[in-house]
């Protein structure tokens, strides 16, 4: 049994005043966003979308999927949804995520999950039209240390592959290991949900395998898994491509951009470069570098400007769009109307209005994704015997230590008293040395004496009550580090399968799947209760 409650996540002391406009007061980026999330504006980003998006985009996606998803197991939602993309009312929501070992940590989930759960919202509030749930693979990604372990039970699991270059041309070399040592903590049988679970992640490449494993969980609610590292996607990038090649007019949007966040007090997430494109070749994704002659430095080769043209015409799939233009890439290729993100992607989102509008690109809505917590039954009864309000859970571990004392101290310092007496000490003594000056040094040296002495005896004082309340103490200690791992949020360091010693993976997407509200701005807390007895 479980209950639910939330907190507006403006009561927290974990966003800061600049992401607060991003979760609540969206109107007033209106200069770097365009339309703020609300379900109204849903309408006006259609009819934008609609005059961009064309019957042939939408036939070449749905082809694309239709030809992708013959080698994944049927699930008649999924497959539906795939024919609904080729009519004009269908539109899409869409998140991203690197390709984690299992999804890393939770929040890989929660961002699938506020994505489904949006569009089914969607549909109730505009039933003439389709929503349908993308999930962007970062396939194309190279940051291979960021996806290639997991952490459960106090333990990190690793995926030895020993490659580079993008991550979801890897082969699936060594895979077999890290489920061989998940089932082993699992102690889960051949057959059971863990071991299917487990298996789902198979391919002939690291992306094959992660597609199908995404499928396999989320295929039946009509999620579709997009792999845009593919030719045919690529070819309506060429034009894009070329302005960037030849123009460079992301970096310069961007670097426009940012003088004008900077000057509002905002950060920027992302560092830009003069050419925001990748070389991928077997492999290597190499940055490209103009030297500013007209030669092109592609890793190990050079190419003249006419002969890097000819190239991304005949090869468009040898090109990868980096951080800055990976967005821009996905609005041209999908009919979507809104980016569910983390924090740090809404935030470099911000910086990529005037490109996008720089290539005529529609710029979608952009909502952060869901938050969760998770308090088991035992830390619930750690957190009841310590008298602690859910929300003071999100203060650091020394304000909790201090609560605790103030709360459990029958007779604690009284700060007041000795302030006020260290304020007479420094009164006697400037009224001392008025009249008789001769005595400044001594008395000052006194007067720092007498100070260490309060600050000694303060500190011993102190460092005894602490060791009286020390089991206390140790209990705050230990529940901040069960719901903030590592001094960070829960999601972003727990794998799924960290909480699946009590119930397979398959209930625990379905209750995430029940408790998350696409629409709340609140902090969601899902506490375990007692199982009751019968």
């Amino acid at each position: 049994m479980t209950k639910t409650t939330s907190i507006p996540r403006s009561k927290l002391p974990i966003f800061s005043t600049e992401e607060m406009d991003l979760i609540y007061n969206q109107e007033e980026l209106s200069e770097f966003i365009g339309l703020p999330f609300d379900v109204a504006n849903f309408k006006k980003q259609i009819e934008k979308k609609e005059k961009f998006f064309s019957h042939e985009q939408r036939q070449m996606l749905a082809d694309t999927l239709e030809e992708n998803y013959k080698e994944l197991p049927r699930k008649k939602l999924a497959q539906a949804q795939i024919k609904l993309l080729k009519e004009k009312n269908t539109y899409t929501i869409t998140t991203g995520h690197q390709l984690c070992l299992y999804g890393g940590p939770l929040y890989f989930f929660l961002k699938i999950i506020h994505t489904i759960r949006l569009s089914e919202v969607l549909k109730e509030h505009y039933p003439e039209y389709n929503f349908i749930p993308i999930f962007w693979m970062a396939s194309e990604d190279h940051d291979s240390e960021e996806i290639q372990s997991l952490h459960l039970f106090g333990k990190t699991i690793t995926w030895n592959h020993d490659q580079i270059g993008a991550v979801g041309r890897f082969d699936t070399r060594n895979i077999a290991e890290v489920k061989k040592q998940l089932l082993e903590l699992f102690r889960a049988p051949k057959g059971s949900e863990v071991d299917d679970y487990l298996n789902a992640l198979e391919g002939k490449t690291y992306g094959d395998a992660f597609k199908r494993w995404v499928h396999h969980i989320f295929g039946d609610r009509g999620l579709l898994v997009l792999d845009a590292d593919q030719k045919e996607l690529k070819k309506q990038m060429i034009p894009i491509f070329q302005k960037e090649l030849l123009d460079n007019f992301s970096n310069g949007c961007i670097e426009q951009t940012n003088e004008a966040l900077l000057k509002e007090k905002r950060t920027t997430q992302i560092y830009s470069r003069k050419i925001n494109v990748f070389f991928t070749e077997k492999n290597k994704r190499n940055r490209i570098i103009e030297n500013g002659k007209g030669i092109y430095t592609l890793g190990d080769k050079s190419l003249a400007k006419d002969e890097l043209i000819s190239l991304l015409n005949k090869h468009p799939d040898f090109f990868s769009p980096n951080v800055a233009l990976r967005p821009i890439y996905q609005e041209l290729i999908l009919p979507n109307l809104c980016y569910i993100g983390g924090m740090a992607e809404l935030k470099y989102w911000t910086q990529l209005k005037s490109a996008f509008e720089y290539c005529t690109v529609p710029y979608p809505m952009i909502q952060l994704r869901s938050n969760l917590l998770w308090i088991d039954k035992n830390v619930r009864k750690n957190i009841n015997q310590l008298g602690l309000k859910v929300e003071e859970l999100f203060d650091n571990t020394e304000m909790l230590q201090k609560k605790i004392l103030s709360k459990s101290d029958m007779h604690p310092i009284d700060e007041a008293k000795i302030s006020s007496s260290i304020d007479i000490t420094e009164k006697t003594y400037q009224e001392s040395i008025k009249n008789n000056p001769e005595l400044e040094s001594w008395l000052g040296a006194e007067l720092n004496r007498i100070r260490k002495q309060y600050k000694s005896v303060q500190h011993k004082i102190e460092k005894s009550k602490k060791n009286t309340f020390d089991a206390q103490l140790k209990k705050v200690a230990k529940v901040k580090e069960n719901l903030f791992p590592s001094q960070k949020l829960q999601e972003r360091k727990l794998n799924l399968l960290h909480f699946c010693n009590s119930a397979p993976p398959k209930n625990w997407i379905e209750q995430l799947y029940s408790v998350i509200d696409p629409l709340s701005k609140d902090f969601t807390i899902l506490i375990e209760s007692e199982t009751k007895q019968n």
